[in-house]
């Protein structure tokens, strides 16, 4: 991996959320309004962001390819599904903190991290899976990455209509639709899919300003004070990726899809649980915790992976 490339993305990701921080502190952001923009992420700007990945996409790859590819990030996410439920028992967390840490497994910074790195340091045949990977990370995301984060929300006991709503979610609709045009390789009108780009690029931005505000307000002693934290790190940074790196080459994957997804899962905790837990009124300390420290060591982790990948692959 290119290190140089992944310390420029941490240079903005710093820059953008100390400008969240500035503007939290300066109150042109405050919580009402916090919330209001997590929604806008979560349910506007992060699904158009995917089809807008799609739509970029440069196809080298045949459906047989597509598919497996497909079936094998479902596989991986239903694996880190399960592992969900049980790092948290291992690094022995709170009960009512269990499902961030679940989360924090589940879901890496796939995209605004994860796409420039990837660009940067593998081969263009290799973006197909790393598109794929996006795609099925809004698959699960808004699908069990917001039942998850409903579980005991007292707003959600009462909705009879709450799974329904999760069904046809923007984001739901969204990722199937990013699958459609990806199979059948379809173009859209320049004026749609400007627009489209337009409010997918702008994820980037309120995501991460928006993450500064939770900074904002947490403390800094308790960010760095929880050990568990750091073993979560450990474990999703540098166990997880090469352990389906390792399992991959087994059963003889093919090379660049070993690293594509590989480097997905290498990246730091996704920052969109915390716009879900946001928009859903809850606590953001674990999560706030958990992505400022992967994204900390990310260029460390990464390198290790990088390395060891090359040995194993």
């Amino acid at each position: 991996m290119n290190a140089q490339i992944v310390f420029q993305q941490m240079i903005v990701i710093v820059a953008l959320v100390c400008l969240g921080i500035w503007m939290y502190k300066r109150n042109y952001i405050n919580d009402e309004l916090s919330g209001k923009l997590s929604t806008i992420v979560v349910d506007v700007c992060n699904p158009l962001l995917c089809i807008s990945c799609a739509l970029d996409a440069e196809v080298t790859a045949s459906h047989r390819d597509i598919a497996l590819a497909i079936g094998i990030a479902a596989v991986v996410y239903l694996a880190l599904i399960v592992g969900g439920f049980l790092i948290p028992k291992i690094c022995r967390t709170k009960q009512e903190e269990q499902k961030f840490y679940h989360m924090m497994l589940v879901y890496a910074n796939t995209g605004f991290i994860g796409i420039p790195v990837a660009r940067a340091v593998l081969p263009p045949e290799s973006m197909v899976y790393i598109i794929i990977f996006n795609i099925m990370f809004s698959v699960f995301f808004y699908s069990h990455g917001v039942f998850v984060m409903k579980s005991g929300h007292p707003a959600d006991q009462a909705d009879t209509k709450s799974g329904l709503a999760v069904v046809l979610s923007p984001g739901i609709i969204c990722s199937l639709l990013t699958i459609l045009i990806f199979w059948f390789d379809i173009s859209l009108p320049g004026i749609v899919a400007n627009c489209i780009l337009y409010i997918g690029n702008a994820t980037t931005f309120l995501s991460m300003s928006l993450l500064g505000c939770s900074f904002a307000t947490a403390s800094m002693k308790v960010l760095f004070s929880n050990p568990r934290m750091y073993l979560f790190v450990l474990i999703k940074m540098l166990l997880i990726p090469l352990g389906f790196g390792y399992l991959m080459s087994l059963l003889g994957v093919n090379e660049e899809m070993i690293q594509a997804f590989v480097l997905m899962l290498a990246m730091p905790v996704a920052n969109m649980p915390l716009m879900l837990a946001k928009k859903n009124g809850e606590d953001t300390g674990v999560l706030t915790q958990g992505i400022l420290l992967t994204t900390l060591f990310t260029p460390v982790t990464l390198t290790v992976v990088s390395f060891v990948l090359a040995i194993i692959i």
